[in-house]
């Protein structure tokens, strides 16, 4: 009774250390380069909001905070070009913010990466119950929970990606909301999964394929049961609830003309076109090849999850494409029963919905940057193919309980060689590859596109020099931005140059570029200058710092 108590409740010992984990290391790390912007447009609709009450007190004290992020970067894009953000995360920041009297930039930004990173928590463990109500087995629930925490590139984000990490976590939410309704097809269900999927779209709009496939799927269960008033209701209600909650929570919608409206999709797609540099070469953006997005999920991912993640796929889509083949064997009384059992009516729903996302990669040209952070929402399937493959691992050899024993212990040891990996490139995670690149090939790829290093670099400049210094930036990153993660009274000893090299001390680059550099001399480091230092991790270069000679 003891070891099921232990199984039962390791969940809560594993949340316990991984929040002392988080909690001590949450000021290493410095500021996403959206992190700025984001927390513009919180305040931006919190203003807007406010201008339907009579609440002129908390109007009065956004606008002060609006002109305070004008004047202090001046440069951000002006959220009126690009309203169609969601607030899930930065409006409630926002009034956090105002009626807690957060004032200091520092403390507002660290309570952005505390409320990020209890936001991921509480998605691991969201995750642990998806699996452990799925498989029935709290090793692979466990299991689940680590590597969704502790996946490199993930854990090297939950503190400060407040936009693709936190629709990760949102997505992950959704799908537990459709577990509990194929479980109990209650109405309530069905509510909490209509406004969780309202929340998914508005963070992200590729968040509509989830609402998508479930539509899809009734179809599927239409074909079975045949129930065409039960199934018209199902696909009534969710509609009407979740158009309810998506036009209630995401203020953009309140200002769409019937044009608009008509051409909803659009903006969306109105992307940049920046230069990315992939594989060795420079592409503009919309044109980057079909291998981006898979090349730098493989080149990125621990090597056991990615052999776990492809046989697990294999598995499920051999599983649904024999009840397909054999549909007819199983057919009873008209029905075309693509699934077993409500579990895997479930997976059948997965599946569905992380094929659509393939389909939309490859079939529209989106215009992607920053390595493959606009689709870490594919970890929550890649994990979850990974549980699968392990529990029919453990289901096929439950009568072999040395091979059992086996592949648990081997799986413990690939997570442990995981930590060490994210011990090692503390506080860039997020720079993260495994070792089927070599070293020496990383610099052919896009390594601190976050420019999370800024803080980093600023602090070990001002080690070694006491008075006023001017450092240049040779790269697409605002590097005066970092200033609100550093003392302020360090402050009057830094002045930023942008990329007029001519009066600074110091380059710092990051080598993240928005042009050819074979061709635009734009970020080309002055003949006066020497390289003063490179920092890397395991190979991988993080940024470097150059001083007049």
């Amino acid at each position: 009774m003891s070891y099921f108590f232990l199984k039962k409740n390791l969940i809560y010992l594993l949340l316990f250390i991984t929040s002392i984990i988080g909690f001590n290391i949450i000021n290493d790390y410095g500021i996403g380069i959206e992190e700025h912007f984001q927390r513009k447009s919180g305040f931006y609709w919190l203003n807007y909001i406010l201008n339907f009450t009579n609440l002129d007190f908390l109007s009065l004290r956004v606008s002060e905070k609006l002109n305070e992020i004008n004047y202090f970067t001046p440069n951000l894009f002006p959220i009126e070009k690009v309203p169609y953000y969601g607030v899930v995360f930065d409006l409630p920041l926002a009034l956090i913010e105002i009626i807690f009297e957060i004032n200091q930039p520092q403390n507002y930004f660290r309570l952005r990466h505390i409320a990020m990173f209890v936001i991921s928590l509480i998605g691991a463990f969201t995750f642990y119950k998806i699996i452990l109500n799925r498989f029935n087995d709290f090793f692979v629930a466990n299991f689940g929970f680590l590597i969704f925490i502790f996946l490199p590139r993930i854990f090297g984000s939950i503190f400060f990606d407040n936009k693709d990490t936190l629709f990760l976590i949102i997505v992950t939410f959704n799908i537990y909301f459709l577990l509990n309704y194929l479980k109990n097809e209650s109405i309530k269900n069905l509510t909490y999964f209509s406004l969780f999927c309202a929340l998914c779209v508005s963070t992200r709009i590729i968040g509509i394929l989830i609402p998508l496939s479930f539509i899809f799927f009734i179809f599927l269960k239409h074909l079975s049961d045949v129930k065409y008033k039960e199934n018209f209701k199902i696909i009534f209600i969710f509609i009407i609830s979740f158009s309810f909650f998506l036009f209630l929570h995401w203020p953009y919608l309140w200002t769409l003309s019937v044009p608009e409206w008509f051409n909803f999709f659009s903006p969306f797609f109105q992307a940049m076109n920046p230069i990315v540099y992939f594989n060795g070469e420079f592409y503009q953006s919309k044109y980057l090849p079909l291998s981006y997005l898979p090349t730098w999920i493989i080149l990125s991912t621990p090597v056991f999850i990615l052999i776990l993640f492809f046989y697990g796929l294999f598995l499920m889509c051999s599983r649904f494409a024999n009840n397909f083949i054999n549909v007819e064997s199983f057919n009873t009384s008209g029905k075309y029963d693509f699934w077993n059992s409500k579990k895997e009516a479930f997976d059948l729903m997965i599946l569905i919905n992380f094929v659509l996302i393939i389909l939309l990669y490859i079939s529209v040209d989106l215009a992607l940057l920053s390595g493959w952070r606009h689709f870490y929402f594919l970890n929550f399937y890649i994990l979850y193919f990974v549980c699968f493959c392990i529990f029919l691992l453990f289901e096929k050899f439950k009568r072999d309980n040395l091979k059992h024993k086996i592949i648990k212990y081997s799986l413990i040891i690939f997570l442990s060689i995981q930590l060490v990996d994210i011990y090692q490139y503390h506080p860039f995670q997020s720079s993260y590859f495994n070792n089927l690149i070599s070293k020496s090939k990383r610099e052919k790829f896009e390594i601190d596109t976050q420019s999370l290093s800024r803080m980093h670099a600023i602090k070990e400049i001002l080690k070694f020099n006491n008075g006023i210094t001017l450092i240049g930036t040779a790269s697409w990153t605002p590097l005066e931005d970092a200033r609100s993660m550093i003392n302020q009274d360090l402050w009057k000893k830094l002045n930023f140059t942008g990329t007029n090299f001519e009066n600074a001390d110091f380059i710092y680059s990051n080598h993240y570029y928005d042009v050819d550099t074979n061709f635009n001399k734009k970020y080309q480091i002055p003949e006066n200058f020497y390289l003063y230092k490179i920092f890397s991790v395991d190979g991988t270069k993080i940024y470097s710092i150059y001083k007049k000679k």
